[in-house]
């Protein structure tokens, strides 16, 4: 499954500036939220899709 794959199905969090993608070494991708570390509004691992977040910002 490509980076692009993933975020097309991760609703909200896929298409969000702060989401990155964490690929493993055996072979698994989990999207993580990068705002997590500061905002405790936020799971740093959030449960997908999401249809909608308090610090939702489009992607450039």
């Amino acid at each position: 499954m490509t980076q692009d794959d993933i975020r097309r199905l991760a609703g909200l969090c896929g298409s969000c500036a702060h989401a990155l993608i964490r690929p493993t070494a055996k072979g698994v991708t989990y999207l993580r939220c990068g705002l997590a570390s500061t905002d405790s509004r936020l799971e740093r691992y959030p449960r997908l899709p999401r249809m909608q977040c308090p610090a939702f910002t489009p992607q450039s």
